[in-house]
């Protein structure tokens, strides 16, 4: 588990160093290059994670693939079918391995679950008082954290079965 957590440290610092390192050459040359990572970790849903997360390559799946496919305009399948789609074509952009696949399968499911889920979550935030709004968000963001650090392990295994020893011996406790 601590190496799982070490790992979300690691990528974010990669992906982020190289951003800011991408932003001031540019800022050099006279370009304003868009903030491409806002802090990911902080955030308290998936949904919000991938608004903070690699901006750039968000936004670009949205304007090119999610948008395309119709977006959120229409049922409420065809959302989710339009989701779903975005994430493993995000996947499969990252590696032709089946652990990416699975890495992109992870985030449309939580994200699709966070979507199908949207009016009971509001109304039971809303029944909370201020002290368990506090609670329930420290509890939003825990479990965002660690969904999007057990969702890396696919993404830094060799194999999906490399993948399920990591989970299973995270589950059992063993190092």
């Amino acid at each position: 588990l601590l190496a799982t957590w070490c790992f979300a440290i690691q990528i974010y610092c990669d992906f982020a160093g190289y951003t800011e390192i991408a932003r001031g050459a540019a800022k050099v040359m006279g370009f304003d290059l868009m903030v491409n990572f806002n802090r990911p970790y902080l955030a308290t849903s998936i949904v919000d994670f991938w608004r903070r997360w690699h901006i750039s390559l968000s936004t670009w799946f949205r304007d090119y693939l999610y948008v395309p496919l119709g977006g959120n305009r229409g049922t409420r399948a065809r959302t989710c079918f339009n989701l779903a789609v975005v994430f493993l074509v995000s996947g499969l952009w990252h590696g032709a391995n089946w652990t990416f696949i699975v890495w992109g399968g992870l985030h449309a499911a939580c994200v699709i679950g966070y979507v199908l889920t949207e009016g009971p979550r509001t109304r039971f935030a809303a029944r909370l008082g201020r002290t368990g709004r506090a609670w329930f968000g420290a509890v939003a963001w825990l479990a965002t954290f660690n969904f999007v650090c057990l969702a890396w392990v696919f993404f830094r295994a060799a194999s999906v079965s490399d993948a399920m020893t990591v989970l299973r011996r995270i589950a059992a406790g063993l190092p």
